[in-house]
């Protein structure tokens, strides 16, 4: 029988590459050998032989033994993968990792991360929603009377005019004008003091709220009457009269990419590799996760409502994940609204003015002198107060129209041996159709040969072998 000899053939040990060419020699099979590793008995050797090929079964050359008397034993071992090539390039499964072709959306777990991180920042202008004038903004003032509980929305200048109903020029008899103390102690009636009384007491709070009044003039009615108390002021004004929350934003920010564009997966983009944040005043900085950052490309919406009754901001944010149902992030709220004090009356959300007790007092002594420090100043008064940032306390105003800016930090991974462990695929394939690197998900591959046979190859198939 003839067996074929080939020398100097390089593969690896996982490989199912095969010999071309090769030199048929006439051998005799050693007595007690086996089919799996058979040892030939010829005349003549060549001493660079390491493989051999002989009924339908590859084999590596192990070793070449003299015997003496001109007989040299050629001792191999079965090369199972070459032996059953055909059988494995038809096999169709679950490939875990190939070199030829990749799957972005899988993790590679093999590669660990660097140290030394790189952090990309991106500044996002601020959309324009807020302001830190006070001669901007919206003034909201809540009021109780005959006509039940109202809420008015003012502009600057709206506000300006009803403060002028409230304290308007007074002019004596001969139609001069006068101060309002000169005034009052020529012609207020207790009845009149009793009507002051009421529209103080019944203005239960007045805020600002630093919103443009394009972005919640949506919820609002135009009016032109205002109602305190007893009292009805020709002023023109808004109303609230439904919801009193308006949506006043959906702003769409991306975050910075990395410098090789992420060339070795979608992986990259995901922890441990990346982490992601944002800041956007006034709630600080904001941990955003990039296991959904990345389907949503790499943008998150932020979504502003402002409840103009209360001031409070609440921001929503979502990530945008195509045609799926967007992925909320997380819901926070401010307090934006600020106090405004009219005189020695400081109005809150709560009830009635902290400070009408005062005034009734000097209404009833006659001291209308501390009556008029309690309310005649209120125009000039009106400041702000401190805000309340997430359940936190009263402090200095954060700064609205401050820019907001989208952080990415990266770490690189250790650089990668696709050649010889492949990318992540995780798809169903037929072996033949990929070619060089190539690892099966759990394979269970029927051949046509020894149970030793089949539980190497399929062993090698699930540890990563080469197709060639």
């Amino acid at each position: 029988m003839n067996v074929t000899f080939y020398s100097g053939f390089a593969k690896r040990r996982n490989s199912t590459k095969q010999p071309s060419g090769g030199t048929s020699k006439s051998v005799v099979l050693k007595e007690n050998t086996s089919e799996m590793r058979p040892a030939f008995v010829l005349s003549s050797v060549d001493w660079s032989w390491n493989y051999a090929s002989w009924g339908g079964r590859y084999y590596y050359v192990n070793d070449i033994v003299s015997e003496g008397n001109n007989l040299f034993r050629v001792e191999c071992a079965l090369d199972s993968m070459a032996t059953f090539k055909s059988q494995i390039g038809a096999y169709s499964t679950l490939i875990s990792r190939a070199s030829a072709d990749e799957n972005f959306d899988v993790i590679d777990s093999i590669y660990p991360a660097k140290a030394g991180p790189t952090t990309k920042m991106s500044n996002i202008t601020n959309p324009g929603l807020f302001t830190n004038n006070r001669s901007a903004g919206c003034i909201v003032v809540g009021t109780i009377g005959q006509n039940g509980q109202r809420v008015y929305v003012f502009t600057p200048d709206y506000f300006q005019t009803f403060c002028f109903r409230l304290f308007p020029n007074l002019t004596d008899s001969g139609g001069q004008t006068v101060s309002f103390i000169d005034w009052v102690s020529m012609e207020i009636s207790q009845a009149m003091a009793g009507g002051l009384q009421t529209i103080l007491q019944n203005i239960t709070f007045i805020r600002w709220v630093p919103v443009s009044f394009s972005s919640i003039s949506g919820i609002l009615t135009s009016v032109s009457h205002v109602f305190i108390g007893n009292w009805d002021l020709i002023t023109p004004a808004y109303e609230l009269q439904g919801s009193t929350i308006a949506r006043i934003s959906a702003t769409t920010v991306s975050f910075p990419a990395r410098d090789d564009g992420g060339s070795r997966g979608k992986w990259e983009y995901m922890a441990p590799f990346a982490h992601y944040a944002v800041y956007i005043p006034p709630f600080g900085l904001i941990t955003v996760d990039g296991a959904y950052l990345v389907p949503a490309g790499r943008q998150i919406t932020v979504d502003m409502l402002v409840n103009v009754m209360t001031g409070n901001l609440t921001m929503r944010l979502y990530y945008a994940l195509g045609n799926s149902a967007p992925r909320m992030i997380g819901t926070y709220n401010a307090a934006i609204g600020f106090e405004m004090k009219v005189g020695g009356a400081s109005f809150n959300m709560g009830g009635v003015a902290s400070g009408v007790a005062s005034t009734v007092a000097n209404l009833a002594a006659e001291n209308y002198a501390g009556m008029v420090g309690s309310i005649a100043s209120a125009a000039a008064n009106m400041v702000p107060g401190g805000a309340q940032v997430g359940g936190g306390t009263s402090g200095p105003a954060p700064d609205l129209t401050e820019n907001w800016y989208a952080y990415a930090t990266y770490f690189d991974p250790i650089d990668e041996n696709n050649a010889e462990l492949g990318r992540p695929l995780a798809e169903i394939r037929t072996i033949s159709s990929l070619g060089g690197y190539v690892q099966c998900a759990d394979p269970s591959l029927a051949i046509p040969g020894h149970v030793e046979e089949m539980n190497e190859v399929n062993a090698m198939l699930g540890s990563g072998f080469f197709y060639e």
